[in-house]
């Protein structure tokens, strides 16, 4: 029976999927340098195994509203086709291995206001939104300027 596995995290008490295959590593919270004049669901750069990456806060993407930082908040380090990235979550709960057929798509109506939520997993007690994190990247108004200024951050450090 064919399945996915998803790394489940946690932002504003809800639970999100992004695929396991997309996820380069998860990593407890660090020092994060502020950029100024950043969109403000980017908290800064975090050094992670000596790469740059923006970290960018999934509760202000999601929800409009700043992350709750505690111990168990992590960092989920994704690769994209545009950008490595990190996504700040309340929590990385588990790898999870959903069978296909617990996955359904979302109504035309949702999949035009969430272009990057790729389905929904449907379990017995659980509804987990899977999230296409390249999509949520495109999806960013201010790409290039996230892409020119880790450049630069990268270039003041060489």
């Amino acid at each position: 029976m064919e399945s996915n596995k998803l790394v489940i995290f946690q932002v504003n008490e809800e639970e999100y999927g992004i695929p396991v295959e997309q996820v380069i590593s998860i990593e407890k919270l660090q020092d994060i340098t502020p950029i100024p004049e950043m969109p403000v669901y980017i908290n800064g750069l975090m050094k992670v195994r000596n790469e740059l990456i923006p970290v960018l806060d999934t509760n202000q993407l999601l929800f409009s509203s700043d992350i709750q930082k505690s111990d168990k908040t992590r960092l989920i380090v994704v690769q994209t086709t545009d950008l490595l990235v990190g996504f700040l979550v309340e929590d990385a709960k588990e790898i999870l291995d959903v069978k296909l057929e617990n996955i359904q798509p979302l109504s035309i109506i949702a999949t035009a206001k969430s272009s990057y939520i790729s389905g929904m997993v449907n379990l017995e007690k659980r509804l987990i939104a899977i999230i296409d994190p390249g999509k949520l990247v495109k999806s960013l108004a201010e790409l290039d300027e996230i892409k020119e200024e880790v450049e630069n951050q990268l270039a003041v450090k060489e």
